[in-house]
């Protein structure tokens, strides 16, 4: 039995394609295989079948259309697989009988194989995952949302022809590549990823001057079409080497286009970069504000890769951004991260995080932009100490603060030359046209100060009326000049001059604008600050980013320059009643509230919504499967962040806690804890200004098991009592959940009888109000206790009665982790068939729901039983663990991934590889804390003298 949703919907039985009835009915059943195994909600049907059209008169037809399906499906031998499920229908076909579902699979396969350097086996994978398209996907299918899905889908097949070039490069076959992106390459010609491909393949062939002629057409329709720069250069392909730990930080942002003068300052920073020194380097631009202090140091930055090919650091240190300037003890996470530094492996003190950032940075060459810096405290700690690093600092203040022992040369900005500005300016407006109007060109350059910022929103102004005369312009703006009260208003004047002449939905929308809580602004949050289903929101963001009073961050996304968002404040402050901006802060706030609660309802259904939520906006973000609910929660991580500290600043309590509670189960899947942590304490705050106790307990809750995810089990145990002990005191349902969670930290610090007196609490209470999602939940914590307790019967007898009602609820992360505690239980058994069974059972709900930490957890398992069963596969097994761990950045995982891999090296007699590879681990392993730690520590012993295997 094969179905096909690559091109026409299809179904093979017995070498026989049968037929599946008319487009609409096709169309149907494709999106019932695209989420093979999942429900789907009529409505979500109705909107894809007929996108155009109400919902109410078309039911009957779907449910004649599934009718006819089931027909079709029995009579190749498929009964009972189409039922429905509440108001949803599912199709409980086996997903790799289809297509899509078998990409995925060959997908997940090849970047394993990559991860563990085998790029042949990963490009067999590859063409074999491409081979299955047949055509445009889902072509039954209409309008906008079936457009956007298939775009969706899409991705997927240029992201595995990406892979695949990479693999077939690795192997020594660029004449492949060159044949296969052939295509590829003209059709998505402002993909750099792609391109950076092609380019590769062309110098690897001998083709350098085709690969130059290519990368100067690309980097001109990248600048055309899209306002910014790209960021490819072909030395830096040529070039590019890892660091000695495997990570290179690349995070120099775009530069500005057309960047003119300086010359002097970028001779200085050629010498003082050229200079030899034992000590700190440091440079440090400063300048008036729009002088072009960001520019310079970025225009010099990217010219100068090969020099600090062991990466590049950079911070905008938000001295005048929205939001407070970013604590240097952040910022020195934010690099150590960068440099590879797992999240629960970055020190909490800030002496130990910035002795731990100097060790990493000894003996590299890394240049360190610190942007926007507020004052001399704050820059200090993030100087790197080794002379082989440049600092390059830029803020409006001298920073008298830092020292010669800082090692501090110190350059200002200055307004551009006349013939600079004339040049700028000309540049934006045209050659033909200021050359005709040269003594006005001359003029506005002086208007404008010399200032570069002022220059390019002039210029933009300009080319913006083709058929005004430049000398007319210069009278409307000198005349503007002539009401300003000093000089520090003329940049002001300038912003004046652009923002006044915008239409006043565009003026609207700019001042609106800077409401958004956080500093990256996608298409649609703007479009919810607009209030509109969208229309010409793009095209209105694209006409406030062509005259620079935005700036394109991606294509869909965009920022503000620091002083502009400024700028936009005080119009809005000015233009806007207080009532009007309270009104939009606390829309878009509402935007990513319910967003992030649509979010959570479709990758965690099982779960009661946040309450008391409010009305969800026009424009609020829907999800079609957990995989975009998951990706837009990613994506938009770091602005639902801010927007609950924006919501607890501005008073907006209930906001500030109703964020960080929708948004917490789907962030704590991803196995990053370190922002949950201090927005859960936010959140909790809040809810008690708000009065809601409800709140506060959910949060305190949230704030308990993040803590556990951490390790940090004393605090959560403090946290979690405070919470189970308020739940208890209002006679909330919530106090089981919170007696759960305390019962697990008990549990992790060894505590197992108190563990098992507050679990069968909380089961006998979820019994007598029939939550069977808390009694699995609970059955399966005791399972772990039981087990941990010497008890296998037992917890066998448990763990299996989860089991049973997890399936029942469809719950298939409960399913994940019960079928991995019985492969664990068994393992410990010896029982390694049993084991291998439920294994694989727990990595393929783990990689359908994509839950990268339990998926982890699993492949660590699957190695350790390969190992003792002396399979061949158990060095492979573990190195695809390693890896997995590795991209997660847990260390406990990490160091468990690692000693199995040792000990699989070291049955096959591979022992020097082995003792890398435990010594490795050791390094890691004596900085963990905690008593998660001491199994792993003692299983790294060498071997022969430690408990095998470890279990958890």
């Amino acid at each position: 039995m094969r179905f096909g949703i690559l091109g026409p919907t299809e179904l093979h039985h017995e070498e026989t394609s049968l037929h599946l009835g008319a487009a609409k009915q096709r169309g149907l059943l494709a999106l019932l295989l695209l989420h093979a195994g999942q429900p789907v909600r009529v409505d979500t049907l109705i909107d894809y079948l007929w996108p155009v059209h109400g919902r109410n008169d078309r039911r009957k037809i779907v449910y004649s259309m599934i009718s006819r399906i089931r027909s079709i499906l029995g009579r190749s031998g498929l009964h009972g697989v189409l039922n429905r499920v509440g108001k949803a229908y599912q199709l409980d076909v086996d997903p790799l009988s289809v297509d899509f579902h078998v990409f995925n699979a060959l997908m997940e396969q090849a970047r394993e194989a990559v991860a563990g350097d085998r790029p042949a086996a990963a490009a067999a994978g590859l063409q074999q995952a491409v081979g299955l398209w047949r055509g445009e996907p889902l072509p039954e299918l209409r309008g906008a949302a079936a457009e956007d899905l298939r775009s969706q889908l899409t991705e997927k097949l240029l992201d595995a022809h990406k892979l695949l070039a990479g693999a077939l490069l690795r192997t020594g076959q660029p004449d492949a590549v060159i044949i296969q992106l052939d295509t590829l390459i003209r059709e998505n010609d402002l993909d750099e990823g792609l391109t950076r491909l092609w380019l590769s393949a062309l110098c690897a062939v001998g083709r350098g001057d085709d690969a130059r002629r290519h990368l100067a057409l690309f980097r001109k329709r990248f600048r055309r079409e899209l306002h910014i720069d790209s960021e490819l250069d072909l030395d830096s392909i040529l070039t590019a080497r890892p660091t000695a730990t495997g990570t290179r930080p690349h995070q120099l942002p775009h530069g500005i286009p057309g960047f003119v003068g300086r010359a002097d300052l970028l001779a200085d920073l050629d010498r003082i970069a050229s200079c030899a020194s034992s000590g700190p380097n440091v440079v440090v631009v400063t300048g008036m504000p729009g002088i072009g202090k960001s520019a310079l140091a970025i225009h010099w930055s990217q010219h100068q890769l090969s020099r600090y090919a062991d990466g590049q650091l950079f911070l905008d240190a938000g001295a005048f951004g929205p939001g407070t300037p970013v604590h240097p003890s952040e910022a020195l996470a934010h690099f150590l991260h960068a440099l590879g530094v797992p999240p629960d492996r970055i020190p909490e003190d800030i002496d130990d995080r910035r002795h731990r950032f100097n060790e990493l940075l000894n003996g590299r060459r890394v240049l360190v932009i610190l942007d926007n810096v507020v004052d001399s405290a704050q820059a200090r700690p993030l100087i790197p100490a080794a002379g082989s690093c440049l600092t390059i600092i830029t803020s409006r203040r001298r920073l008298s603060g830092l020292t010669i022992r800082e090692g501090v040369h110190t350059l200002v900005g200055y307004p551009l030359a006349e013939d600079e500005a004339n040049t700028l300016l000309t540049q934006i407006v045209g050659n033909d046209r200021a050359a005709a109007e040269r003594p006005a060109v001359n003029r506005l350059a002086s208007i404008a100060s010399g200032l570069p910022l002022a220059l390019r929103i002039v210029g933009e102004r300009i080319a913006e009326r083709p058929r005004a005369q430049i000398t007319e312009l210069a009278d409307e703006l000198h005349d503007r000049l002539l009401w300003a009260r000093a000089d520090d208003d003329d940049l002001t004047t300038v912003f004046d001059w652009s923002y006044q002449a915008l239409p006043s939905r565009a003026a609207a929308l700019f001042r609106r604008l800077a409401l958004h809580p956080g500093a990256r602004i996608s298409l649609e949050a703007a479009m919810a600050l607009s209030e509109t289903d969208g229309g010409d929101i793009e095209q209105t963001l694209n006409s406030l980013a062509r005259i620079h009073l935005i700036e394109h961050d991606t294509v869909r996304h965009y920022r503000f320059h620091d002083l502009l968002r400024q700028y936009a404040q005080a119009r809005a402050a000015a233009d806007d009643s207080p009532a009007d901006i309270a009104r939009y802060r606390r829309a878009i706030l509402t935007w990513f509230l319910r967003s992030a609660a649509n979010a959570a309802a479709i990758v965690t259904p099982q779960l009661e919504p946040v309450p008391d939520l409010p009305e969800a906006p026009d424009q609020t973000m829907t999800f079609d499967s957990p995989e975009t609910a998951l990706a837009w929660c990613l994506s938009e991580r770091d602005n639902l962040v801010a927007a609950a500290r924006s919501a607890a600043t501005h008073d907006m309590h209930r906001l500030a806690w109703q964020i960080p509670a929708a948004m917490h189960e789907t962030f704590s899947r991803t196995g990053r804890h370190d922002d949950l942590i201090g927005v859960n304490t936010l959140a909790a705050a809040s809810a008690r200004m708000d009065k809601h106790q409800f709140g506060e307990i959910a949060n305190l809750n949230n704030l308990g098991y993040s803590l556990c995810a951490t390790h940090q089990y004393e605090r959560a145990i403090s946290t979690l009592t405070t919470a189970r002990t308020r739940a208890s005191q209002t006679g909330d349902p919530v106090e089981n959940v919170c007696s759960h969670n305390l019962a697990t930290a008990y549990l992790s610090i060894g505590d197992t009888s108190r563990a098992i007196a507050i679990y069968h609490e909380v089961l006998d209470a979820t019994r007598q109000i029939g939550n069977q999602f808390g009694q699995s939940a609970t059955l399966h914590r005791l399972g772990d206790a039981h087990r941990r307790q010497g008890q296998p019967a037992l917890a066998l007898t448990v763990y299996h009665e989860a089991l049973r009602i997890r399936e029942q609820l469809g719950s298939l992360r409960g399913q994940g982790q019960t079928h991995h505690e019985l492969s664990v239980l068994h393992f410990g058994a010896g029982e390694l068939a049993a084991a291998l069974r439920h294994c694989c059972a727990a990595i393929a709900l783990y990689e359908r729901i994509r839950d990268q930490a339990g998926l982890c957890d699993a492949l660590i398992t699957r190695a350790d039983i390969a190992r003792v069963a002396g399979s061949d596969s158990a060095v492979d097994s573990a190195q695809i663990a390693v890896a997995a761990c590795k991209q997660l950045s847990d260390s406990y995982r990490r160091v468990h991934s690692l000693a199995v891999l040792a000990d699989a090296l070291d049955r096959d007699e591979m022992l020097d590889e082995a003792a890398r590879i435990r010594a490795e681990a050791v390094v890691i392993a004596i900085e963990l804390p905690g008593p998660d730690a001491r199994p792993l520590r003692a299983r790294l012993l060498p071997a022969g003298t430690s408990p095998r295997p470890l279990v958890a």
